[in-house]
């Protein structure tokens, strides 16, 4: 089998084979990060048209394009969503409810700021991810509730709220947080919800032994279960770098993350918000994988990475699992690393995501039987 090599290669010369993350922020940071958003719209009150008799009429029922269609059913101050992936570009201090003061799923944290209200509409079992932005000076926090009630929370984050549901009705909530002198930090935000609907497919994975850098002789027994980095994101064909590896990369640790990271989600249709930064330059460009090329899209949504010493085929499939039913198909065979062979591996922090985990907790990896399962979260047979 690919990546399970008898003897111990040697190290890669030139540019290092790991390219570790600096240490990541968790996948829920606290609530005193935030992040700069310069997309605000609102709707203008003041639009009218013009009815058949030429008469000016009230143009209340226009909306943002970001919203659903007007809902008779849709309760007044709420925005009511139909069609997901769904955005919408707000600002709480034009809030029109402040009724949560907490929820039961952070009972401590203050939320008795302003906030806004979503009512999604779920049309089939899946993922449920939302994902907030907010402004420089802003704190809002987001929350998936299963009812329209500050006891019905499932999840909440600064940055990202998410939940396996069924179809139906759930109820999103972009809430000010207010700082321990009472400051409530309300303003500008945007937030992007998707559902996740995984293909169904063999997660079986194979037998064996994997020889890796520096081990000295003693194989890693697969599949593997243990501490899984978190990995910074690696420069894709389609970051506006060029195709080649002699082609521009990015020249800094930030440079250009935030087109990458919309480039990402599109590509993949995995909704969150993403923070990770650039792989480190460690003598190499920033972002550049142990083989040295830009990644296909798909590919570096999912990657994973280990201190194999025969790196596996470019695209090579993986499985990451939790142990408690969730599972995703990775790539391999792009990067290697991390360096600590306490570590299994590591991995994208979509990935780290949607098992709700962050850097350095525990999984399990092994490789595919099936090498043509779709990348991305999947629900074993």
């Amino acid at each position: 089998m690919r990546g399970l090599a008898a003897v111990v290669a040697l190290l890669l010369v030139g540019c290092p084979t790991g390219s570790p993350a600096p240490d990541p922020p968790d996948v829920f940071p606290d609530d005193d990060d935030s992040e700069i958003d310069d997309d605000d719209s609102a709707i203008d009150d003041d639009d009218q048209v013009l009815d058949d008799d030429d008469q000016v009429v009230d143009d209340d029922d226009v909306i943002d394009d970001d919203d659903s269609a007007v809902d008779p059913d849709c309760p007044e101050g709420v925005i009511c969503v139909d069609q997901l992936p769904f955005e919408h570009s707000g600002d709480t201090l034009l809030a029109p409810f402040d009724d949560f003061d907490s929820y039961s799923c952070a009972p401590s944290v203050d939320e008795s700021g302003p906030e806004l209200v979503f009512r999604v509409d779920v049309p089939q079992d899946g993922f449920l991810s939302a994902g907030v932005a907010d402004a420089e000076g802003v704190d809002v926090d987001v929350h998936l509730l299963w009812d329209r009630d500050a006891d019905a929370c499932v999840d909440r984050g600064h940055h990202n709220a998410a939940a396996d549901v069924e179809a139906g009705t759930w109820w999103i909530v972009v809430d000010t947080w207010v700082d321990a002198s009472g400051a409530e930090m309300a303003g500008e935000f945007t937030l992007q919800v998707g559902l996740w609907a995984p293909p169904t497919g063999d997660c079986s994975t194979e037998s064996g032994w994997l020889d890796r850098v520096g081990d000295g002789g003693v194989p890693l027994e697969m599949p593997a279960t243990g501490p899984i980095v978190m990995e910074a994101h690696l420069v894709t064909v389609d970051d506006g770098y060029g195709a080649l590896a002699s082609d521009p990369w990015p020249q800094s640790i930030d440079e250009n993350i935030e087109v990458h990271h919309a480039v990402s989600q599109a590509a993949t249709g995995f909704v969150m918000h993403r923070t990770q930064p650039w792989a480190p330059q460690e003598g190499c460009e920033f972002g550049q994988a142990a083989h040295y090329h830009k990644l296909p899209v798909l590919d570096e949504g999912w990657y994973v990475n280990m201190y194999w010493a025969d790196r596996p085929d470019a695209g090579t499939r993986m499985i990451l699992s939790d142990g408690l039913g969730r599972a995703v198909v990775v790539a391999a065979g792009y990067e290697t690393g991390p360096g600590n062979l306490d570590n299994v591996g590591g991995t994208t922090e979509e990935v780290h995501h949607y098992f709700g985990t962050g850097h350095l907790d525990e999984l399990t990896l092994g490789f595919a039987v099936d090498q043509t399962l779709p990348l991305g979260p999947i629900s074993c047979l």
